[in-house]
Parts: C-alpha cells; sequence; structure tokens
C-alpha cells in the first residue's frame, strides 16, 4: 500500500510532466503561428511588389487609374513628375562603372539644331554649369565628360576629364592645367549639401563647374563614371537661375496586398542617345576618306 508521501510525490511529478508538455506544446504552437504570420507576410510582400509592378507597366501606357488583381492585391499609380523642375539639377539614379548619363542642353522636343527659345521651349543658355558625381562613403570615381554643342554649321565635341586621386592622375593624365575648369574641381567628405530632382540634402563627394561654354549651341553633356565598382549618382545643376530643359520622368507605383505595402518608382529618359555614339564618329554629312 502506497502512502500519503508517495502518492504526493506521484501528484507532483504529474504535474510537472504536464507543465513540461503544456510548455512544448505552446511553443510549438507559438512557433507555428509565427511561421504562418511570416509566411503570410512574405506572401503579401510579393503580392504588392508584383501589383507595384503591374502598376508601372499601366503609368508606361498612360493609364494612372487604381488597379485591382484577383489575387487581392492593388496598385495604385501617380501621375508622371517631369524632371526636371525649373531651375532644378537634374540627378541620375546611382550609376555603374562606365554606364554614360544623359543630359540634354537643348529641349529634346524642339527641332534641333538650333534650339531656338520660346514660351514652350527651354534652351539652356548659361556659359557654366555644375557637375557633381560620386557620394562620400563610395569609393572615388574619376569622371569622363562630353559636351557636345552645334555651331551652326557643324557638331563639335569636347571631351573632360576629372580625378580626385593624385596617384591615378601621375598616371591617366587628368586634371590637365591647360584646362581652365580645373581650379574649380572639389572633391571632399564635406561639400556642402544641394538640392536636386531628386529631392534636398543631396550629398555628392566631387564638383566641377564647366564655363566658358559655347552659347548659343549646347545639345548635350554626357558622363561616365570610370575607376569605380560601385554605382554613384550624377547630377548637373544649372547656374545663374537658368533652367534645363525637361527631359525625363518619375513614375510611382505603389502596390498593396493586405498590410502590406511595395513602391517602385521608375526613372525613365524617352529621348538618350545609344552608349556607342561615345564610340563614333558623327556628322551631319557625308563621311569621306
Amino acid at each position: 500500500m502506497k502512502t500519503f508521501n508517495e502518492k504526493g510525490q506521484i501528484i507532483l511529478i504529474l504535474l510537472l510532466v504536464m507543465t513540461v508538455a503544456l510548455g512544448i506544446g505552446l511553443s510549438v504552437i507559438t512557433r507555428t503561428l509565427t511561421d504562418v504570420s511570416t509566411s503570410t507576410k512574405v506572401e503579401q510582400s510579393s503580392r504588392a511588389f508584383s501589383a507595384a509592378e503591374a502598376g508601372i507597366e499601366q503609368a508606361l501606357k498612360q493609364n494612372y487609374s487604381p488597379v485591382n488583381f484577383p489575387n487581392q492585391s492593388q496598385a495604385t499609380v501617380n501621375p508622371p513628375v517631369d524632371l526636371p523642375q525649373p531651375g532644378q539639377g537634374l540627378e541620375y539614379p546611382p550609376v555603374s562603372k562606365e554606364e554614360p548619363a544623359h543630359f540634354w542642353l537643348a529641349d529634346p522636343d524642339a527641332n534641333l539644331p538650333p534650339c531656338t527659345p520660346s514660351p514652350t521651349i527651354i534652351c539652356y543658355n548659361q556659359t557654366s554649369l555644375d557637375v557633381y558625381w560620386g557620394t562620400p562613403s563610395s569609393d572615388k570615381a574619376a569622371i569622363e565628360i562630353t559636351l557636345i554643342s552645334w555651331n551652326g554649321s557643324v557638331f563639335l565635341q569636347n571631351k573632360f576629364f576629372y580625378d580626385s586621386d593624385t596617384m591615378r592622375i601621375s598616371q591617366n593624365g587628368f586634371n590637365n592645367p591647360a584646362d581652365a575648369n580645373v581650379a574649380s574641381l572639389q572633391c571632399s567628405n564635406t561639400l556642402p549639401q544641394i538640392t536636386t530632382s531628386m529631392g534636398s540634402g543631396r550629398n555628392f563627394y566631387c564638383t566641377v563647374r564647366l564655363s566658358a561654354l559655347p552659347v548659343p549651341g549646347l545639345m548635350i553633356l554626357r558622363t561616365r563614371l570610370l575607376y569605380t565598382n560601385v554605382s554613384q549618382p550624377v547630377a548637373v545643376i544649372p547656374t545663374g537661375g537658368a533652367s534645363l530643359p525637361p527631359q525625363a520622368k518619375i513614375y510611382t507605383s505603389i502596390g498593396s496586398s493586405g498590410s502590406t505595402q511595395r513602391t517602385i518608382q521608375l526613372f525613365s529618359l524617352e529621348k538618350v542617345v545609344p552608349f556607342y555614339m561615345d564610340y563614333a564618329i558623327f556628322s551631319t554629312g557625308p563621311i569621306n576618306k
């Protein structure tokens, strides 16, 4: 016959076993609920992202109405914003090594050349402009700048090369002292913040002011970053209160599914000279040997 103490020990052991089992069960249930919640959020995130992508496709077809999809997701599309705004500089999203960034100085919607200003056509008419590139946290990129202008009969091409790395300069010959713009080259982690088409408080590592530009007749400015493995932003800023012609658009699409939202922005330039222009000879007339 079991004594009273033995019966009490059995009850305590049973309570202990039940407590452990209950703890394990609750842990399994909590983990399962967490996995289900995470899986649901991942699925909603994927649906929201797909909806935002579809919204961009709709925007490119000039359809800006809200879109509902069968998989319980929606897309809200904002009409495109023309860039740059009057007096504003145009900033490219980060570009990779040797990827050209194309900036119109003459209105791409006008019959060119020459660019004749009017109430609806903007032609950049200042003899100087500022070029910014790089970020303080990235590796220090050099830049190649190509300026295309029209002198009334032929296109002219001028190239400028700038580098912040003094050791590379001794080998690549950038920052030629004969280039009057070299004096305005500044590269520093503490350059003042500026406002561009991407917003205010923008940080760049280098800036140079191109001066003595041929006015009238400015057509295109193109840049390529060199000596870098990191994608970096590039911006062209007008001087003297002038404006760059509108040439880019920002499309914004917000996809939602459940409580999850994803936003996609598309930076679009409709009229861009192909990259191989930088390596080709071009002329308005026939080329004779």
